[in-house]
């Protein structure tokens, strides 16, 4: 145990020492340089010599082995060389440099457990690379397999391989590249029946000419399992509508592949109508329209696609055309563009249209096209446009013109109204409620019917339809004031949005004064001599201005105007019994005039003891003046004096006496009458006729006079005083 334990520890101290000893190595720097004289330009098959050296401190006394590795490439792709020596450079010969060994160098020195490299150096040497091999295996390739394509060079790698492919033998696509630190480089090709089949292959350097030039081409030959899809189409030379249509699809083999069932497809269009998995197979259905279009023969076979392409007609005999009017037959206005469109469902190209009015065999339009549709235009429609139209369609089908006639349309122009115009009869500015006003509304021209509509204030009324070229009439019964105002009326026929207003019209409504009310103020018809008596007048309704008249029996005492809805305020002052007639009020604007009923006043007595007052008052004045005159006439005989003067005395009584019942008659006849207006609210305006101003002139019932027969006594009595003084005193004088 002991002898075999005593050798292991040995070999462990010897290795502890020296790896002790290579720790005692330290690399400072590493350098890579050549011998060249322009590293830029080095001629081909120079000699190259490339130098690695570093700065390496060791312990004193101790000795290091250094390992020196010289690479090609940015990324050290190549070594090129290692070598391992205790001095403190090596050396890498190039002995006859091409354009290959262009590119990048650097070195790695490792000793003691470390590892330094240099910088990289850059070569260029002159010259062309060599043009690579190209081989292919296996050259015979069945469409659908792979294949090798494998590129080998002569050239210093690292090397980018390029592979190309010609077209027609000359001009080349690149296919593939591939980056290698080998000499050679491979590519698998995958085979179909669309692939080139020559190819070659080229090599690129680091070099100021860095791709070589192409190797020379290579073939391969392709083998098809089975031929291009065979399409046969019965009919073969033309297929009419309604015939049996049969498609047959088949492939043929090469003896190395039969037995196989590819997949084979009709496509018509963009869509597959029939697949099945054999070497033939067939589609028949009955020939339509629809059935023209491109048809493909599609067969399949693991990666192998074959495709052929037929294209298929159906001649169709034309469809029954349509006549289509734009705007339709009963929206054609006068002036207007109108487009008669013939289309059919169906039918082969070309086809021929032709377009006839009423039973005329010359048509008024033909045309032949590759369409469906054909469209005959009128422009500026009038009335001689009117009546039916048709329309024909024919192509050639199994070499026999067919023709087909179109239904009839009726085209009726229409003519929009005109601005219509507006009257209104009786003619007048003013109406008053309760009238009834009728206005004509008329449209020269436009198509009949034509709907007639009234307007007042924007506010429709009502509306009238006329079937002829009369007027539209509106009675209009007046009811209020709101009923006058702008009236319009709209004229409209058939043809949308083609409708026409009249000017405007305005007349004014007035309404007709009412009844007046006429009461007194106290509402009581009992006076007394010397009182004043309000009396009050308004019509509730009426136009205004409205002029109020206060009459006395046949007389008028006052007229006010107001333009208020007002009470007109009449004051009348009673000073006599004369004043007890009966009154009425009028009130009257400018279209009429009402009178209200009559009102008399019971004018009261005086008191007995006023009339006694009177009777002796006018008894003492007789008696002051009887013998006021029998004085001085007997002063007069008793003084002689002159006659003249007497004279003068008698007159002066007479006169005095006669004065005294002038005035006595005149306070009797006096009188004041005066008015005045109050305020009231008006209700309204009502539709009432009124009788004329004369209502209020007739004849009146006498006044009603309630002074007692006394009464007329007395005043007499008082004049018979007054008389007898006058005759006593007259006596006395003539005497």
């Amino acid at each position: 145990m002991l002898k075999v334990t005593f050798p292991l520890i040995t070999l462990l101290l010897i290795e502890v020492n020296k790896t002790e000893t290579q720790k005692g190595v330290s690399i400072n720097s590493v350098k890579i340089h050549h011998d060249a004289k322009d590293e830029r330009n080095i001629k081909e098959g120079s000699k190259i010599t490339l130098i690695c050296s570093g700065n390496i401190v060791t312990l004193a006394g101790q000795t290091s082995q250094v390992l020196y590795l010289f690479y090609k490439g940015q990324s050290k792709d190549i070594l090129l060389q290692n070598v391992t020596s205790d001095g403190k450079d090596s050396q890498y010969i190039i002995q006859s440099a091409r354009a290959s060994h262009s590119g990048y160098y650097r070195c790695v020195m490792e000793a003691g457990g470390e590892r330094k490299e240099s910088e990289s150096i850059f070569l260029t040497v002159q010259g062309n690379l060599q043009a690579p091999v190209l081989t292919i295996h296996p050259i015979n390739v069945t469409v659908g397999d792979s294949t090798e394509l494998r590129c080998t060079s002569e050239e210093i790698p690292p090397l980018t391989f390029v592979f190309y492919k010609y077209k027609d033998g000359q001009k080349s696509y690149r296919i593939h590249d591939i980056k290698s630190n080998n000499n050679f480089s491979m590519y698998q090709l995958k085979v179909n029946a669309a692939a080139e089949k020559t190819f070659g292959c080229a090599v690129q350097g680091s070099g100021p000419l860095s791709e070589s030039k192409h190797s020379e081409i290579v073939q391969i030959i392709v083998q098809d399992p089975f031929s291009d899809p065979v399409f046969e189409i019965e009919p073969s030379d033309a297929i009419f509508e309604g015939d049996i249509l049969t498609i047959k699809c088949k492939v043929n083999f090469i003896p190395l592949f039969h037995g196989i069932r590819p997949k084979l497809t009709i496509v018509k269009d963009t869509t597959a109508i029939h697949i099945k998995y054999n070497a033939t197979t067939v589609f028949s259905k009955t020939a339509t329209a629809d059935d023209a279009g491109e048809y493909k023969c599609m067969a399949q076979w693991k990666d192998v696609l074959k495709i052929t392409v037929r294209q298929v007609n159906v001649t169709v005999p034309v469809s029954t055309p349509t006549l289509i009017p734009t705007p339709t037959g009963d929206n054609v206005v006068e002036g207007g563009i109108l487009n008669l469109s013939c289309a059919v469902l169906k039918g082969s190209y070309p086809i021929t249209y032709k377009f006839y009015k009423a039973t005329s065999e010359t048509p008024l339009h033909q045309i032949t096209l590759n369409a469906t549709t054909a469209v005959h235009r009128i422009i500026s429609v009038n009335n001689e446009n009117n009546g039916k139209y048709s329309c024909e369609a024919s192509n050639t089908a199994n070499q026999k013109p067919r023709t087909k006639k179109s239904q009839c349309i009726t085209i009726t122009v229409k003519v929009p109204v005109s601005n219509p115009t507006i009257k209104r009869n009786p003619l007048k500015d003013v109406y008053k409620t309760g009238e009834w006003v009728t206005l004509l509304c008329h449209s020269t021209t436009g198509s009949i019917p034509i709907t007639y509509s009234l307007f007042l204030n924007k506010r429709l009324i009502y509306s009238v339809s006329r079937s002829d070229t009369e007027p539209a009439a509106f009675n209009v019964l007046i009811n209020e004031t709101k009923d006058g105002g702008e009236y319009k009326c709209k004229a409209e026929n058939e043809i949308p949005n083609l409708f026409k207003y009249s000017k405007g019209m305005n007349f004014t409504v007035q309404v007709p004064v009412s009844t007046p009310l006429f009461y007194p103020l106290l509402n009581s018809t009992e006076v007394k001599l010397g009182e004043t008596v309000t009396l009050h007048c308004i019509s509730s309704t009426g136009t205004l201005p409205i002029t109020y008249t206060l009459y006395r029996n046949q007389s008028s005492l006052q007229s006010v105007s107001t333009t208020q809805a007002i009470l007109a305020v009449f004051n009348i002052r009673v000073e006599t019994m004369e004043h007890s007639g009966e009154y009425r009020c009028k009130a009257e604007n400018q279209i009429s005039s009402q009178c209200s009923n009559g009102l008399s006043f019971h004018i009261l007595s005086a008191q007995w003891w006023i009339y006694g007052l009177a009777l002796v008052s006018a008894v003492s004045i007789a008696i002051v003046i009887t013998v006021l005159c029998v004085r001085y006439h007997k002063q007069r005989s008793k003084n002689n004096k002159d006659k003249n003067q007497e004279d003068e005395r008698y007159e002066t009584c007479q006169i005095g006496s006669l004065q005294h019942n002038q005035e006595a008659d005149s306070d009797r006849d006096h009188e004041v009458d005066y008015t005045n207006i109050l305020s009231l609210k008006r209700n309204g305006d009502t539709l009432t006729r009124t009788d004329s101003e004369s209502d209020c002139e007739g004849d009146y019932t006498n006044v009603t006079s309630k002074r007692k027969a006394a009464n007329t006594d007395s005043d007499s009595m008082v004049l018979h005083l007054l008389s007898f003084s006058s005759t006593s005193c007259f006596y006395y004088s003539w005497k």
